[in-house]
């Protein structure tokens, strides 16, 4: 019975460290245009607010008007607000923000799939191109994961890919895609 127990505290302890990582490896959501989020300031209830980026990736908050916190995580954005309710406003504020509603953002995916189209980012999360290939079904028969192009937003060139050579490799898993990205898979020309 001892052994079992030892075992199980093991288990608990090797799951809370896989836990740990997985959160360290997961890199902070960096806020965006249509996010929404909850700012609470401590004892200061009037001025708790749940607004939403403009395009400018700002919001407006009571007393201190509008804060540019577009690209920065959550907890940098605390320290942003905070600053300005420093500045001549409250003399110790404690300034929280979280994260309510993520922006949905999307890309596209077409050629040799089995189910081309437009899908939706997984809330606050990102995706590789596996994942992508994935969510539209798979491969088609007559496609060729050597042969793909993504148009990105602000590149003047698509980016030639070679998924076969990257899932040999295991560099497949960290290609991210971007939101707006149009993804072409090639045909084999058999």
């Amino acid at each position: 019975m001892k052994n079992l127990i030892q075992i199980f505290s093991w288990y608990i302890l090797l799951l809370a460290g896989a836990a740990s990582l997985s959160a360290q490896a997961r890199p902070e959501h960096a806020l965006r245009p249509n996010d929404t989020i909850e700012v609470r300031v401590f004892q200061e209830p009037e001025l708790d607010a749940k607004v939403t980026l403009s395009q400018e990736g700002k919001v407006a908050l009571p007393l201190i008007g509008e804060v540019a916190v577009g690209g920065m995580s959550a907890a940098d954005a605390s320290k942003a607000i905070t600053t300005k309710y420093k500045e001549g406003y409250l003399a110790n504020p404690s300034v929280t923000v979280v994260i309510s509603d993520y922006a949905k953002q999307r890309f596209t995916i077409l050629g040799a799939i089995n189910k081309p189209g437009s899908f939706f980012f997984p809330a606050g999360e990102t995706v590789s191109l596996l994942q992508a290939v994935g969510m539209a079904g798979g491969y088609s028969r007559l496609a060729s994961p050597a042969k793909i192009m993504i148009k990105r937003a602000n590149a003047k060139e698509p980016l030639k890919v070679d998924a076969k050579k990257m899932a040999k490799d295991g560099s497949a898993s960290t290609f991210m895609i971007q939101p707006g990205d149009v993804i072409t898979i090639g045909e084999s020309l058999w």
